[in-house]
């Protein structure tokens, strides 16, 4: 399901299309009754949208639209991997990575974004435990980058 409407930090409103694998590897994998998902960064129509780091060139707001796309194709590529967002259970957990400047603090304000877009997708099934990790640098410099893991039903 794709739309071409974005909320006001350029996101897609509902579900974008399963990201394409950057490199060798899945965009997610389904075993027994769970699917777990690559990390996936802020692309739109396979273009890396954020580049650079918080507390530097991205400011927290535009990680959190940042993280909020990432998010989105995370769960993209669950629902394809179980076959359909209604076979996804719920989120069961999140690891939000920021990619930021030493001294860097806000990388919960920054998760916050994933964390709103799963519920605005998912309602109650995308409140997940979660961790926001600081760390150096991400792949094409996007300044987050976004993995799951999701039950069945």
């Amino acid at each position: 399901m794709r739309s071409e409407e974005t909320d006001v930090a350029g996101a897609p409103t509902l579900l974008p299309p399963p990201p394409r694998a950057q490199g060798s590897y899945r965009p997610a994998v389904r075993h027994a009754d769970l699917v777990m998902t690559a990390g996936m960064t802020p692309r739109v129509d396979g273009r890396l949208r954020h580049v650079g780091r918080l507390g530097a060139e991205i400011d927290v707001e535009e990680g959190r639209a940042a993280a909020a796309i990432a998010a989105g194709n995370a769960l993209a590529a669950a629902a394809a991997a179980a076959g359909s967002l209604d076979e996804l259970g719920r989120v069961l957990r999140m690891t939000v990575y920021v990619s930021a400047v030493d001294g860097f603090t806000e990388h919960t304000r920054v998760a916050d974004g994933a964390s709103e877009r799963l519920a605005a997708l998912v309602g109650d099934r995308g409140a997940a435990v979660r961790s926001a990790v600081g760390v150096a640098s991400l792949p094409g410099g996007a300044c987050v980058e976004v993995e799951l893991t999701c039950s069945l039903r």
